[in-house]
C-alpha cells in the first residue's frame, strides 16, 4: 500500500533492541494502530520530540498487506499537551485514557469519534482546573463508542420511565437503571435524579460544549462510583493508571 500522513495520539512506547521503537497509536482515519520506528531512539531529524506517550502528532506511515505493523519513517510533534506533563495527576488521568481505549478498541478498527474524543479531551484537560468532571464524561463517552452506552431511559426489567423512579438502581451487569421493585438483591449503584441527567447529558451533548457540564460534589461521587464499577466489570482488571491514582489520592487527599 502507498505512503500516508495521518494525525493520531500516541498511546504507548516501547523500546525495541538498541535503537527502534514499536508505537500504539490511535489516528484519525484508521482507528488504532501499531508500528515500527526504526532507529527512533538515534535520530535527530526524523522524529524530534514526537514519539512519546500522549502527544498529538503527525505520522508519515508505509503500509504492507498481511503485516501487522506499520513502518512509522517520520513525525511531527503537533501538541505534547505540556500542561499534563507538570500535573502528577493529570499525566494520571491521560495515562487513563489511553489504557481504556487500549482494553476497548483493538487494532484496525475505523473510528473517527474516538481519535475526536480523546484529542478534545486532552486539549479541556491540560487547560481545566475541574479535572475530574473531564476524566468522568471521557469514560461514560467512549464507553458509548465502545457499544456500551448507558441505559438510562427506563427500567430494564419493567419499562417503567426513568423519570417515574424514585430511586433507580444502576446495575454494572445489565449496564442500566432498574427500579427498586424490580431489583432483586443484585450488585448495584443507587442514583440520584441528579446523577441520572448528568449521565445522559454527557452521553448525548456534542463536543466540546459537553465539558462545560458541572457536577455536585454529592453527584461526581455517585458517578465516580457507577464507572468504578462498570469499567471492573467491563474491563475484568484494575488499570495500572487507576492504581497510580489512587496511590496519588492516598498520598496527598
Amino acid at each position: 500500500m502507498p505512503n500516508k500522513s495521518v494525525e493520531a495520539i500516541i498511546l504507548q512506547v516501547q523500546l525495541y533492541g538498541e535503537a527502534d521503537l514499536i508505537i500504539d497509536f490511535f489516528s484519525s482515519q484508521s482507528g488504532r494502530m501499531r508500528g515500527m520506528a526504526k532507529g527512533a531512539k538515534k535520530s535527530k531529524k526524523r522524529f524530534v520530540h514526537c514519539l512519546e506517550p500522549l502527544n498529538w502528532v503527525r505520522l508519515h506511515l508505509f503500509e504492507k498487506q498481511n503485516v501487522s505493523l506499520v513502518r512509522i519513517d517520520q513525525g511531527e510533534l503537533i501538541d505534547p499537551f505540556p500542561g499534563i506533563r507538570k500535573d502528577f495527576k493529570k499525566w494520571g488521568q491521560a495515562g487513563f485514557f489511553c489504557e481504556m481505549i487500549k482494553e476497548l478498541f483493538g487494532v484496525g478498527d475505523p473510528n473517527p469519534a474516538v481519535f475526536e474524543l480523546i484529542r478534545e479531551s486532552l486539549k479541556v484537560l491540560e487547560q481545566e482546573k475541574r479535572d475530574q468532571e473531564v476524566f468522568s464524561i471521557y469514560q461514560i463517552r467512549l464507553f458509548k463508542l465502545a457499544g456500551y452506552a448507558f441505559h438510562l431511559t427506563s427500567c430494564l426489567s419493567c419499562g417503567k420511565k426513568a423519570e417515574e423512579i424514585q430511586n433507580p438502581i444502576f446495575s454494572p451487569v445489565r449496564g442500566g437503571v432498574i427500579c427498586p421493585s424490580c431489583h432483586k438483591g443484585e450488585n448495584g449503584i443507587r442514583l440520584s435524579p441528579g446523577a441520572v441527567r448528568s449521565i445522559h447529558q454527557s452521553m448525548h451533548m456534542s463536543l466540546p460544549q459537553v465539558f462545560r457540564i458541572r457536577f455536585t460534589r454529592e453527584i461526581r461521587g455517585e458517578i465516580e462510583g457507577l464507572l468504578k464499577s462498570f469499567s471492573s466489570y467491563i474491563i475484568g482488571k484494575e488499570l495500572g493508571s487507576a492504581r497510580y491514582l489512587k496511590q496519588l489520592q492516598e498520598a496527598y487527599g
